[in-house]
């Protein structure tokens, strides 16, 4: 059984591998603890700034928001389909659910999850050479069925530590967007570190290529995200490709969701926009971050992206220590928990407008002018939804959908 793992950074490119600690059980509380190395605390780096307040002593979980570990270290661990993979893979070879525990996971993920932390010792796959898309779709509708071991070890040395609750998987891309190769390999020229998402089953039809220009237009909005495009498998069916925010060329950044930085629940968890201000303020001390968390907020209200939740917004530090706001990520058409955001806006989740940003903004210390030149330069993009749609080829009823709901929204 998988007692104690060894934590560490490791920021590649810069050649830099840093010994947080390890990992233990406790038994007697079924749940992870972390002992921190006795040199950590000299690198001057603060891996949980608003959580980890002294490198000393044990660090455990606040109140089991991640389950078995504290949110340090659960934001490592995929949910939905990540989850889904490493719980069926440790079923086929023999486990009980009672056995599984969230040390196991970990190894599972080992040193190549998402962001810098690394686990080891970790379980042990073999490097897949070129990514077949076909091979892949082929498998998703059949994952709550019998698959293979073999095809169920390959899902899920490829998925990484991506999370969510779409089927996806992580890769490296080369230049012309057409060959994908295991995200183990090493990086060569003119190749990026991509994610590339299916629609779930449930999705609509046409929920991928409306993804993809809810990131156009958020670009065109002056909200910061990263390049995407959409492959195709040869049977039609379209992937959602973005590039990963967590590497750059071949180093890699540590991240933290908002919600592992509080180790709370994003399930549960109660918060406002205000707060959540706050939060980019204290993280990264920086005006100008704390302004595009409010075009964000915006952007999310007039193109109802209600689906905000304290795991879909996340900072990344790099091997300095320095702190800053992750590019936005999964924004799309979302009508949300009972038809509402899940962070509030000024105490508003259903219709909130003008009136509630300007408030925020007040809180935040931005000036209601400026504040006003956002919303305003929001509107006008927002109002080119259709030209986006239609260059990504959302289908028409979809498209007519989304298009009806902003307009709506526009109101408020």
């Amino acid at each position: 059984m998988t007692s104690r793992l060894l934590v560490s950074l490791d920021f590649q490119g810069v050649g830099h591998t840093v010994v947080l600690g390890q990992l233990g059980w406790d038994a007697s509380r079924r749940e992870a603890v972390a002992e921190w190395d006795v040199d950590f605390a000299r690198t001057g780096l603060n891996v949980s700034p608003l959580l980890v307040k002294t490198y000393t002593g044990l660090l455990r979980s606040k109140g089991r928001a991640f389950g078995e570990l504290p949110g340090l270290f659960g934001d490592s661990l995929p949910d939905g389909w990540g989850r889904l993979l490493i719980d069926r893979t440790l079923t086929s070879r023999g486990l009980s659910r009672t056995e599984i525990t969230d040390l196991y996971r970990l190894a599972m993920i080992g040193t190549h999850g998402m962001g810098a932390l690394c686990y080891r010792p970790e379980d042990d796959y073999s490097v897949e050479e070129e990514l077949d898309l076909d091979w892949f779709d082929g498998l998703v509708p059949e994952i709550g069925h019998d698959v293979a071991a073999e095809d169920l070890e390959r899902l899920r040395a490829i998925a990484g530590g991506s999370q969510g609750a779409r089927p996806k998987f992580v890769a490296i891309l080369d230049g012309m967007n057409k060959r994908l190769h295991d995200h183990r390999k090493p990086l060569e020229q003119g190749w990026r570190h991509v994610l590339a998402k299916r629609r779930a089953q449930s999705d609509a039809e046409g929920a991928v290529e409306a993804e993809a220009a809810y990131s156009d237009l958020a670009r065109a909005a002056g909200v910061n995200m990263t390049p995407v495009a959409v492959l195709r498998a040869s049977g039609g069916e379209p992937y959602f490709i973005t590039d990963r925010f967590d590497r750059q060329g071949n180093e890699r950044l540590h991240m933290q969701t908002v919600a592992a930085l509080l180790d709370v629940d994003f399930r549960q968890a109660q918060m406002d926009y205000i707060e959540l201000l706050k939060v980019v303020r204290l993280m990264t001390r920086d005006y100008r971050e704390v302004e595009q968390m409010f075009r964000r907020m915006v952007f999310n209200v007039r193109v109802m992206n209600r689906d905000d939740h304290l795991k879909n917004h996340a900072f990344l530090m790099d091997a300095s220590g320095e702190w800053r706001l992750a590019p936005a990520y999964d924004v799309s058409f979302s009508l949300g928990p009972g038809g509402e955001h899940t962070l509030l806006i000024a105490g508003e989740g259903r219709r909130p407008g003008r009136e509630h940003f300007l408030a925020v903004a007040k809180k935040a210390g931005i000036k209601e002018r400026r504040a006003s030149e956002i919303i305003e330069e929001i509107d006008g993009k927002v109002k080119d939804w259709s030209a986006h749609a239609e260059a990504r080829e959302v289908p028409s009823e979809l498209r007519e959908q989304i298009a009806k709901e902003l307009r709506i929204a526009l109101e408020w």
